[in-house]
């Protein structure tokens, strides 16, 4: 039960809250129970706040996470970039391929998206086919550099 002291007019008054609900209360004023309207109803909102530490970086280079389709990074592998399933692959065993050439394409949330080769060289093996379902990382395409 919720008790307030208030000043009206010069007169004290002593209130406590007895019931609440959405549109009506039950209040005792000075020894008196009065069922009262509510009009309007102020919540006071409580919003919490986030106190955080400046974090410095470990280090002080720039790490590269991918690389650019026409930079030779040296892989024999070709490998899936995300999660999807492959459309089509658009290489043989003992074809030629070169850096950023289309090798296979594959839809990954709900797009499709063009898998490059990452180095020049010659198909050895092609480890999927269309409509194969592939996690992340996985091999596709492995290459004789």
């Amino acid at each position: 039960m919720k008790k307030m002291k208030f000043l009206i007019n010069g007169n004290p008054y002593e209130l406590a809250v007895k019931s609440i609900t959405d549109d009506s209360a039950v209040v005792e004023c000075n020894g008196t129970d009065y069922e009262v309207e509510i009009l309007e109803s102020r919540a006071e909102q409580k919003t919490p706040r986030l106190v955080r530490k400046n974090v410095a970086p470990s280090s002080s280079e720039k790490v590269e996470r991918t690389h650019k389709p026409t930079e030779h990074v040296g892989s024999q592998y070709i490998k899936a970039p995300i999660p999807g399933t492959i459309l089509s692959i658009l290489v043989n065993p003992g074809d030629s391929v070169e850096i950023g050439q289309v090798v296979a394409k594959m839809e990954a949330m709900k797009m499709e998206n063009n898998i490059m080769a990452s180095s020049d060289g010659v198909v050895k093996t092609v480890n999927v086919k269309p409509g194969s379902s592939v996690l992340e990382g996985e091999v596709l395409i492995t290459l004789e550099v």
